[in-house]
């Protein structure tokens, strides 16, 4: 038994969630409650006991196990889920590597040194030094609570101001200088900060991993500088503000990015306070990842001129690296375009209006903010919108120069019915035939033309030879449920596989083990040669491993490139994915769905069967209402399931439903 397995054995999942979720109540064989990771009025949200798992069935599709509820419901790396719920099970996890130990040691002295610098700058702002920022923070229309509540700070105009003061309480010179506190120079150490406001910047557990710092003197160059690459601070991993929005941007389900600190302070001081910012980056992958542990829908309010200034829309293959990072913020709209497809996120544009911002609008007028807030465009409608809004359509050199600033971000849509919607938009804005834009479309991207891809009957048959059963009867193995252990048999065992490796989400896999080797795979293109470095790499430890040595050790020779053509690899793959989904779906939904119908049944033979009093039977009517309602929109999940599973199959739906049948009599919901 793995680690992973020994905290799950020990643990149980309803006592756990229940502490999260105080409204899981039981339904038959399970529990159910709203679902905590979106708003919804049903509730869709269930955990299973006997499978010791979760799933939602409404707006997140997903679930897991008890260690990616943690995960999930509190923002954590996968390591930290593990040992949260290890110290609650009484496991005790391995004991760290040296390099391990060192590696902490270092973060926690870092951690103290950046708390020591924050009341250092607290103390300057309220001492004599610090009037002239504190005027400009009233200036700018910040109470002093929230100054006191963010922690706002002045760095004197001192050399050494800093450097001292924390010598004198024990830290050195070298760590300073690690921590990004100061510079190592010529003539030896001295401040990074000097005569500026203060930002102190936490991650999303509330540690202190570094500062911003804006100039308050006009010639200071640059005007926002913030701690450099650092053990504790990647500035394209970091979103200013993440700590107190994280939890409302989950109830909301929304995330707003905005640019710069004193927009967030702002916005969160007028009682908006899902709002991060991105200090003056670009949009990253990374911070994306972020946002998307918290919700899927993100909007970014960003200043006009960022937004749809023609510098910033004609440069949208060179932005990101032509632009100073320190002072400019700028948009990589193929970047977001693609993160949509990549996270499953749904990226919109609030367009502020010109000469305003998220700091000055908010402060003016909260309502109209959020008006603005709600009418976001999705990002590809937003820089159609910017871009066609002053072209003259007589000018044909306007056209091309429309279509080439367009061509990037509609290439860079993978979804082909999204895709195909906004060629036909380049076609009729371009005034040119579909033909034109597609050949600069595959120019641009520097794809090769497409290849032929097998049928459904084809995938069908590969899929079915390839499938054995996931234990040596038919049933759930110990390398997962339900047909998670052949799709990673198929995704390990075949290198075309990694053709598609974004196009399955994590999602898919719901067993802890299972989840972390296929991220550890889509990951690492040399995970085999790299499966000895467990203990340097979080990606590869030794419950990875078991789980990596566990599934090659039992892949089928239907897997060999003599019976699997190559061709079909990568549709199989995604099409399994799919396919694995929607049974798991159909399979749990179908149990919830007759509890239901019994319990309508129930209710009205209760209600039938003895007279009651007046108010008993309307709150018996209530609750036999309730309960039919919640019935009926089971009931349409369960054929939109089965409508869903003849599109990714193309099997008739009482094929469908068959399968739905077999699933839940063979899986022990």
């Amino acid at each position: 038994m793995t680690t992973i397995d020994e905290v799950k054995a020990r643990l149980d999942i309803v006592e756990t969630i229940s502490e999260y979720v105080p409204s899981l109540k039981k339904s038959g064989r399970s529990y159910k409650a709203l679902c905590p990771f979106h708003n919804e009025r049903t509730p869709s949200f269930t955990v299973d006991p006997q499978r010791g798992s979760w799933h939602c069935f409404g707006a997140c599709s997903t679930g897991g196990d008890v260690i990616e509820f943690v995960r999930r419901i509190e923002g954590l790396e996968f390591r930290e889920a593990l040992q949260r719920c290890a110290d609650r099970a009484g496991v005790e996890l391995r004991p760290p590597t040296r390099r391990e130990q060192e590696q902490r040691e270092v973060h926690e002295r870092l951690l103290r040194a950046n708390e020591a610098a924050a009341m250092f700058f607290r103390a300057a702002l309220g001492g004599p030094d610090g009037a002239e920022t504190l005027s400009y923070i009233e200036g700018r229309g910040l109470d002093h609570e929230t100054a006191q509540t963010w922690q706002l700070g002045y760095a004197p105009d001192g050399w050494r101001a800093l450097l001292d003061h924390l010598l004198a309480r024990g830290f050195t010179e070298g760590e300073l200088v690690e921590a990004g506190l100061a510079i190592e120079g010529d003539r030896g150490a001295y401040d990074r900060f000097r005569h500026r406001l203060i930002f102190p910047t936490r991650d999303v557990r509330g540690r202190l991993i570094g500062f911003g710092a804006r100039a308050l003197r006009p010639d200071d160059d640059p005007k926002y500088l913030n701690t450099p690459q650092t053990p504790l601070f990647d500035k394209s991993g970091t979103l200013y503000g993440l700590d107190r929005a994280a939890e409302v941007a989950r109830r909301a389900d929304r995330m707003v990015i905005v640019e710069g600190y004193m927009d967030v302070i702002a916005a969160h001081q007028f009682g908006i306070q899902n709002v991060v910012a991105s200090m003056g980056t670009a949009i990253t992958e990374k911070q994306m990842a972020l946002v998307k542990r918290y919700t899927q829908n993100v909007v970014l309010a960003l200043d006009a001129d960022t937004a749809g200034s023609a510098a910033t829309l004609s440069g949208i293959d060179a932005a990101a690296g032509a632009a100073d990072r320190e002072t400019v913020a700028t948009v990589d709209w193929r970047g977001l375009i693609s993160y949509q497809d990549v996270l499953q996120a749904d990226i919109r544009v609030a367009r502020l209006p010109l000469g305003e911002d998220p700091d000055t609008l908010v402060r003016s007028d909260p309502e109209r903010f959020r008006a603005l807030l709600d009418g976001a465009k999705p990002v590809t409608d937003h820089l159609f919108d910017t871009v066609t809004a002053t072209l003259d359509p007589a000018d044909p050199r306007a056209r091309s120069r429309a279509l080439d600033a367009l061509a990037p971000a509609v290439g860079a849509i993978a979804d082909p019915i999204v895709r195909a919607h906004y060629v036909q938009l380049l076609v009729r804005m371009a005034q040119v035939d579909e033909r034109t834009v597609l050949a600069l479309l595959r120019r641009r991207s520097q794809r090769r033309g497409p290849e032929p891809v097998p049928s459904r009957t084809e995938m069908r048959r590969e899929a079915r030879r390839a499938r054995p059963a996931d234990g040596p009867d038919g049933s759930d193995g110990p390398d997962g449920p339900d047909g998670e252990a052949q799709l990673l048999q198929l995704l390990l065992h075949r290198p075309e596989c990694r053709e598609i490796r974004d196009e399955i989400d994590p999602d898919t896999f719901e067993d802890t083990a299972n989840r972390r080797l296929f991220i550890a795979w889509r990951k690492l293109d040399d995970l085999d040669e790299r499966a000895d470095e467990l203990d340097d790499r979080e990606e590869l430890d030794e419950d990875v491993r078991a789980r990596l040595e566990s599934i090659r050790a039992s892949v089928p020779e239907s897997l060999s490139p003599e019976l699997l053509d190559s061709r079909y690899v990568g549709e199989m793959a995604t099409s399994m994915a799919a396919q694995l989904r929607l049974r798991r779906a159909q399979a749990r939904l179908a149990p919830v769905a007759a509890d239901q119908a019994h319990q309508v049944a129930a209710a009205r033979r209760g209600d039938a069967a003895a007279p009651q009093s007046a108010a008993s039977d309307t709150e018996m009517a209530d609750e036999i209402e309730t309960l039919a309602t919640e019935f009926v929109e089971i009931s349409e999940r369960q054929r939109e399931l089965t409508r869903e599973y003849q599109l990714v199959t193309g099997r008739r739906p009482a094929d469908a439903a068959d399968d739905a049948q077999e699933s839940a009599d063979d899986t022990d919901v």
